[in-house]
């Protein structure tokens, strides 16, 4: 399977705003605008839509334990594509989000758990795993 992000032509404020793995574009874009927010995003207008392939993230396919072709509606992999919520802190180190909260970032050494505390960080002593804390 291969991963496509959808927008739309002449986007209002994002550039894309859903994901799926499929088959090939065409599945692609028939999923994003039939279940997605694609045709939202362009007013119902299909010649408005784009869809591009994104192999960049191909790797994320089946860590959402789906084997088939689908939207991605995981917040995980939506952050391990870079994407993020308005208003989101990123991590110094990696730069992921934290996607509302839900990844942390400390507020004094700037690091997201995956990435642990700084050495010299205030917060590092008082988290027994030694990282921002995290549901992961």
């Amino acid at each position: 399977m291969k991963c496509y992000v959808g927008g739309a032509q002449y986007p209002n404020e994002y550039t894309f705003v859903d994901a799926c793995f499929a088959e090939n574009g065409k599945q692609a874009k028939q999923m994003l605008w039939k279940y997605g927010n694609l045709s939202d995003e362009c007013e119902d207008d299909y010649m408005n839509c784009r869809v591009v392939r994104a192999p960049e993230h191909d790797y994320l396919f089946g860590k959402d334990d789906r084997t088939d072709s689908h939207l991605i509606r995981d917040d995980l992999m939506f952050r391990e594509m870079g994407w993020m919520m308005d208003g989101d802190n990123h991590c110094d180190t990696c730069g992921k989000a934290d996607y509302e909260g839900k990844w942390p970032v400390c507020e004094h050494c700037g690091q997201c758990a995956e990435c642990g505390h700084d050495d010299d960080c205030e917060s590092g002593d008082d988290d027994p795993a030694g990282k921002a804390g995290s549901d992961l």
